[in-house]
Order: structure tokens, then sequence, then C-alpha cells
């Protein structure tokens, strides 16, 4: 049995592996998405997508470190998975728990959020399996998965709301704030690549954390009224919470 000592440190080590500040970035690409779309309409879905999103991250991070488990076992040995502090073999299972876990919930987001899922996972899995070194492709894919992730929240309110009208400008909109979301991403990328050796971490740190108030921006596109306002410093909010966690894990 574990001491608390222990169990600490095993906590620790898995908010390492999933990039802690990371995570708080996630659930207001679902958000930004639904407002666009669905406006002020609220249902239970926006949440089951949010969740069904942070399941999607999360399995990106762990089959990303496990595919890099030699790689890192030379150049970044400190890290949770070629230190030992977490088995390769339980963070596989915690990978297959966690992509079960996000298709599920896609699938009960509706299923226009479940095409979109699925989508995704194909996305991340060929990213993390064989794009990542590509040089214009590998930092494009992975701004494809932030633009897909908008459209989760996308697909999940015109699901919610199939058959009531979803004015197409704000489709649009929508359309558009992914297309930017993969863009901002693919850039970040590119730049974290060999962050270590040219002193850029601090800098992709800061551009991660820069999602937030991306996303709060999209909230207040929709012009949905306090709701949009609501998202908007509800995420806003994040950003001193996320500064306080990338000085205590790294994000990339």
């Amino acid at each position: 049995m574990l001491s608390r000592n222990d169990k600490a440190k095993l906590i620790r080590a898995w908010l390492e592996l999933l990039r802690a500040p990371n995570l708080l970035t996630v659930p207001g690409d679902v958000l930004a998405g639904w407002l666009l779309v669905a406006g002020p309409r609220w249902h239970v879905a926006l949440i089951v997508a949010s969740a069904a999103s942070l399941c999607f991250y999360a399995f990106g991070l762990v089959a990303n470190d496990i595919l890099d488990f030699k790689t890192d076992t030379k150049e970044r040995p400190a890290r949770p998975l070629p230190s030992r502090r977490i088995q390769p073999l339980t963070a596989v299972s915690a990978a297959m728990l966690l992509v079960a876990a996000a298709l599920g919930l896609a699938w009960l987001a509706g299923s226009a959020a479940f095409d979109v899922g699925v989508l995704l996972f194909l996305v991340i899995a060929l990213y993390n399996s064989m794009l990542k070194a590509a040089s214009v492709i590998g930092p494009l894919t992975m701004g494809l998965c932030r633009g897909l992730n908008l459209l989760l929240g996308v697909a999940a309110s015109a699901t919610v709301f199939a058959g009531q009208p979803l004015p197409s400008y704000d489709l649009y909109w929508a359309l558009a704030a992914g297309l930017v979301l993969t863009a901002y991403v693919a850039v970040v990328t590119t730049l974290a690549r060999r962050e270590v050796e040219t002193g850029r971490a601090h800098l992709i740190g800061a551009l991660l954390r820069g999602l937030l108030p991306l996303q709060a921006l999209f909230c207040l596109l929709a012009n949905t009224g306090w709701p949009s306002w609501l998202a908007a410093a509800s995420l806003l909010a994040l950003w001193p919470l996320s500064g306080v966690l990338a000085k205590r894990f790294y994000m990339s």
C-alpha cells in the first residue's frame, strides 16, 4: 500500500504526464463552438462534450509519451515514463481507458459529436504515430486537433437543437474560429520544436496559455449577452491559475 508521500509523488507524476496547465485550455474550445452556433441555449450535452474533449486531449498526451518513450529515455529521462514514476504498461492502460471514455462521451453528446469525435481520434493517432516529425504537415495536424475540438461543441449543439433554426452566419463564424485555432496551434507547434535548445520553453508556455483569451474572444463574438460575458470571464479567470501551474509542470 502506498504511503501518503508516495501517493503525492504519483499524483504529481500524472499531472506532469497530462500537462496540467494545458488541460485548462481544452474545454474553452468546445464552449466557444457551442456559443457561436447555439447562442444562449444551454443543454447537458455541452458538459458531456467538454468532458469528451478533455479525455481526447489527455489520450493524445499519454499516447505521445508512450510513443516517445525511447527518445525521452535518452533526451528527457526525468519525464514520468522514462523515470518509471509511471510504468509504461500503466500508461498504455490509461490511454485505452481515456479513448474509450472520450468516444463514449462523444456518443452521449449526439451523433454529430460522435462523428467529429471519431475524426478527432484518428487525427490524434495519425499525428502521434506518423506525422509529428513532418516539418509542415505535422504542426498543421496538431492545429487541426484543436480546430476539431471546437467543432465538437458545434456538432453537439447541432444535434441537440436539430430541426431548430441555426443561422448560417453563425456556422461560418464557428468554422472561421476553428481555422484560427488551427493556424494558431500550428504556429505554436512549429515554434515549440527544439524549444529547450533555443530557450523558447517560456514563450511556448505563454502562447499555449494564450488560448484562453483567444477562446474568450470567440465567446464574446458569439454575442449571446450575459452567457458570452460569463463564459469569457470564466476563461480569463483560468489565465492566472494556468500561470501558477505552468511554474510547476511543463506544458509541451
